[in-house]
């Protein structure tokens, strides 16, 4: 036992402290539990390709190159954040998905001429988001329809391609909504596809590309074949369009 010293102070008698204890060990603290790779296979959809039901969307969130294969192979384009000629959110319409050395990767229809043109690129560098939607077009009984799994929840009549421009088939997709100058014969609003004219080049001087636009200032009556390629509908139709139908939802044109 340490002993105590007494010493005699001005003010009184007071007790020295024992001698100090000897410091504890230090302990090393644990090193912080690692954070879990991310699984690209979970963060992709299990069934990407569209069906009648079901489809997804990508919006680029970083410019990204769609390559003809997943990780590999020839750049077809760099796609940006925006959507080209058009502006606003860049989204596509997803065809595949598919994990390729650690890496996820979603196969896009791209906005590009031809028509159909696919493309692999990163998934880490999109949003992606599930749609029940789809829009068909019927080019035999002129017709659109908006679909919600698989059921039409609006059907209407259009007018189609003539016979010397006529409506391209296949799958596309919702491009962007557009607002045109006044005075346009188009109207001042239509809601453009990614697909574009297999007869003409140029239009107007621009792309040729099919869009859903109003047919009243252009004479002929709905149901009719001819128009340059694109669809032609009812103001009023044109308008639940652009308000129901997202960017990048499916649109299935078929002969």
């Amino acid at each position: 036992m340490a002993s105590v010293v007494v010493l005699a102070l001005a003010g009184g008698i007071a007790a020295a402290p024992a001698a100090a204890q000897s410091p504890s060990p230090m302990t090393t603290p644990e090193p912080p539990a690692a954070t879990p790779t991310p699984d690209p296979a979970a963060q992709l959809p299990a069934r990407p390709r569209p069906t009648s039901r079901s489809a997804y969307t990508a919006r680029i969130l970083k410019p990204t190159a769609a390559r003809i294969r997943p990780g590999s192979g020839r750049t077809l384009q760099v796609v940006g954040t925006r959507a080209p000629w058009w502006g606003g959110p860049n989204v596509l319409l997803v065809l595949d998905a598919r994990v390729v050395d650690g890496t996820g990767y979603v196969k896009v229809l791209l906005k590009r001429m031809p028509a159909g043109s696919k493309g692999w690129i990163r998934a880490d560098r999109v949003a992606l988001r599930h749609t029940a939607q789809r829009v068909v077009v019927d080019l035999s009984d002129r017709t659109v329809m908006v679909q919600r799994n698989g059921r039409n929840v609006l059907r209407a009549r259009v007018i189609v391609g003539a016979p010397a421009t006529p409506t391209p088939t296949g799958l596309f997709a919702v491009d962007a909504p557009v607002d045109l100058p006044g005075g346009n014969e188009l109207g001042r609003r239509i809601l453009a596809i990614t697909a574009y004219s297999r007869k003409l080049a140029r239009y107007q001087g621009g792309i040729p590309q099919i869009a859903f636009h109003e047919y009243e200032q252009l004479g002929a009556p709905l149901g009719v074949a001819a128009s340059h390629g694109c669809i032609r509908m009812s103001r009023a139709t044109l308008r639940t369009l652009r308000r129901s139908i997202p960017r990048g939802t499916p649109v299935l044109i078929r002969p």
